[in-house]
Formats: structure tokens, C-alpha cells, sequence
């Protein structure tokens, strides 16, 4: 794919609008009700899908902290993102490659009894699918503070701009691919055409 980096973010916004956005009434992971849903998982699943939040998730975490050596978040959400990041970043030199981490929602009763996997290497970028009221960051947040570490930087590849947004309320600094108000137009049309 040899597109510009713009020209990558404006094809994975024509991927969401096509198949990462989900006209229904469903109940989010914050208990919310919504009537549609930013389907991430089944975009970061399909190959082109997967190339194109890796590159530019890695293109916008090395502006916020280019010397970021890991990624990683809460369990399940955050593992596919990782994973697409640190793919995009085995094409840099060996210094600059990233490694990735999950964080468990609560530690193995077996085994080493971990409650993160993975290799964490600080500056650490916690990343997610999408970003509502921002617990489950939260959660990964909590837990690697919990073990030590300090020099933490949050991305997501979509900001639903919430009102109830506990990261906003921590005065806790995000940053995301994508904003709602990008596809709000989108999805309006689309709730229109429903009625």
C-alpha cells in the first residue's frame, strides 16, 4: 500500500463508514445505551484493516513520545491494537521497535499469577479500540502504577467524545486517530434513513 499518510487516514475512515460502524441499539461495555456502535474488533481484524491502525496508530504515538517502547492496555480491546503497533514497528530500526503488554482484569490464580503480560518498557503507550467513559484505560492505568510505572501516554482509535468521560474528569491527557464529531454527520444520515 503505497498511499501517504493522509491518504491512509482518510481510507481507514472509509473502512469505519463501511464497516466499523453498527446502526443498532445495543448497550455498551460502560452501560451506556447507544443507538449504534464503532465496531473497532472487526476492522483491526481484517488484513488492510489491521495495516492501516497500526501504521498510523504508530505514526501519532511516536509524535506524542517518540521514544515509546511499549503498548498495551486492558484485556481484550487493547491486544489486537498492540499487536497491529507493534507489527508497523519491527519496519523501524531495531532501537526504535516497540514491545506490547495486555493488562489483565484480574490476575491468574495459576501460573506466575500475573496480572500484566507481556514486556513493559517505559514510555508506555496505553491504547483501546474506543474510548467512551474511559474505565477500562482507567483500569490499565491503575494497574501499571501499580507495578511501577510512571511515564504512561493514552491513545485510542476513537474518541466518543462522551460527556461522561472519567479521563476528561481526571484531567487525564488522550489522544485518538478519530473523533465522534468526524462520523456524527455519517451516523446521523444513517439514524435518519432508520426513522
Amino acid at each position: 500500500m503505497n498511499l501517504k499518510i493522509d491518504e491512509k487516514r482518510m481510507r481507514l475512515e472509509e473502512i469505519i463508514k463501511e464497516r466499523g460502524i453498527v446502526i443498532k441499539d445495543v448497550t455498551l461495555s460502560s452501560n451506556r445505551k447507544s443507538h449504534f456502535y464503532y465496531d473497532i474488533k472487526s476492522i483491526v481484524s481484517d488484513p488492510e484493516g489491521a495495516a492501516l491502525i497500526g501504521e498510523l496508530m504508530l505514526t501519532e504515538i511516536l509524535k506524542i513520545e517518540p521514544k515509546t517502547r511499549s503498548v498495551g492496555g486492558l484485556e481484550l480491546g487493547a491486544i489486537a491494537i498492540a499487536t497491529t503497533i507493534v507489527y508497523s514497528s519491527y519496519q523501524l530500526e531495531s532501537k526504535n521497535r516497540i514491545s506490547s503488554f495486555f493488562v489483565r482484569k484480574s490476575a491468574k490464580t495459576y501460573g506466575l499469577e500475573k496480572m500484566i503480560e507481556g514486556i513493559v518498557k517505559e514510555p508506555v503507550i496505553i491504547v483501546d479500540d474506543v474510548i467512551t467513559t474511559g474505565k477500562s484505560v482507567l483500569d490499565a492505568l491503575s494497574a501499571l502504577r501499580n507495578h511501577g510505572i510512571y511515564n504512561i501516554n493514552i491513545m485510542s482509535v476513537i474518541d466518543r467524545e462522551a460527556k461522561e468521560n472519567l479521563l476528561d474528569q481526571n484531567n487525564t491527557i488522550f489522544h485518538s486517530l478519530f473523533k465522534h464529531s468526524e462520523f456524527a454527520n455519517y451516523i446521523n444520515s444513517k439514524l435518519a434513513k432508520m426513522k
